[in-house]
């Protein structure tokens, strides 16, 4: 069997605790699995999908329709924003410091130390 030129598996596996024999196939076409025989799903993730969705969509009408949570936004933004800018100049100035640095006259002086 095969989907679009996709293979569909079959797969047999036996429960633990009650030795039961177990089926399932993978559904290409909905790229999910289907249980057919000896299970019974206790995840859907269309379902948590959609639970997701839903509740982002409230989320972003409240913070639309509450101009301080908007604002409370914002300055998070901003201030993540603030964050990352003073990491990058941080990794800057550490990169500029390492470049300047070299190599050649630190390894001399490190012989003329042993050396004395």
């Amino acid at each position: 069997m095969d989907y679009l030129g996709l293979k569909i598996f079959r797969f047999f596996i036996k429960c633990t605790r009650c030795l039961a024999e177990i089926s399932f196939r993978t559904d290409p076409e909905n790229t999910d699995y289907v249980c057919e025989q000896g299970a019974t799903r206790n995840f859907q993730a269309h379902d948590f999908a959609e639970q997701e969705e839903r509740r982002l969509a409230k989320l972003e009408q409240e913070e639309e329709s509450n101009p301080m949570k908007a604002l409370e936004k914002r300055t998070k933004e901003s201030k993540n924003e603030m964050d990352v800018i003073d990491a990058l100049e941080e990794l800057k100035d550490l990169n500029a410091r390492y470049a300047n640095a070299d190599i050649d006259s630190m390894l001399e002086k490190c012989h003329q130390q042993e050396n004395s």
